[in-house]
Parts: C-alpha cells; structure tokens; sequence
C-alpha cells in the first residue's frame, strides 16, 4: 500500500533541485520523503545520488531510513526483558511500599 502521504513535500523538494542544481541535502530529504511514502526505489537513487555529490554516508548512513524495519519497528528481545524487569521491579516496590503501609496501621491500632 502507498501512502502517498508526501507528494506535496516531494514535489516542492523536486522544484528546489531544479532550481537550485545539485545539492546532496535536498536529494536527501527527498530521499526520506520518499522512503516515508514507501517508495524504496525512488529513495535508494536520491540516497546514491547525494552520496556522489558529497554526502558523507559514515555521518549519515543509509540505514538510518532505508532500514524495512525502521518505519513499523517491533520490540528486539532485550527490549521485551528490560520492559519486563522494569515492570517486576515497579510490582516488588508497590508490594514493600503496601506492606510498610499496613505494618504502620497495624502499629497504630
């Protein structure tokens, strides 16, 4: 599915080349722009051509966006464990935080 989403942002984008000449930031943000319309092909060529007028691609690489993933990314495992001892360590706290309560009511009574 296309989104389609972009068009009008490509569009001034594509104007700004063509006045402008060859500047590798707009054929990047292009590029993107491309990429967030699913597009794949289309940004790939923005990305190669910034790259041959002088994006340095080790500061801004490829992977960044053209990565499938980046767009609908899941939860890696080592995220899941962390957000699952994260939320073990919340549940122990409110338990010692609920008995010292009720130690301290108990204590009045």
């Amino acid at each position: 599915m296309k989104y389609k989403k972009y068009n009008e942002e490509i569009n001034k984008l594509s104007n700004e080349i063509s006045q402008k000449g060859d500047i590798w930031e707009l054929y990047y943000q292009r590029g993107y722009l491309y990429f967030l319309n699913d597009e794949d092909e289309k940004a790939k060529d923005d990305y190669k051509h910034a790259v041959s007028l002088g994006l340095n691609f080790i500061e801004i690489p490829y992977y960044t966006f053209s990565n499938s993933n980046s767009k609908r990314r899941d939860f890696l495992l080592p995220e899941k464990i962390m957000v699952f001892l994260v939320l073990l360590m919340v549940l122990v706290a409110i338990f010692f935080q609920s008995a010292s309560f009720i130690a301290k009511i108990k204590g009045v009574l």
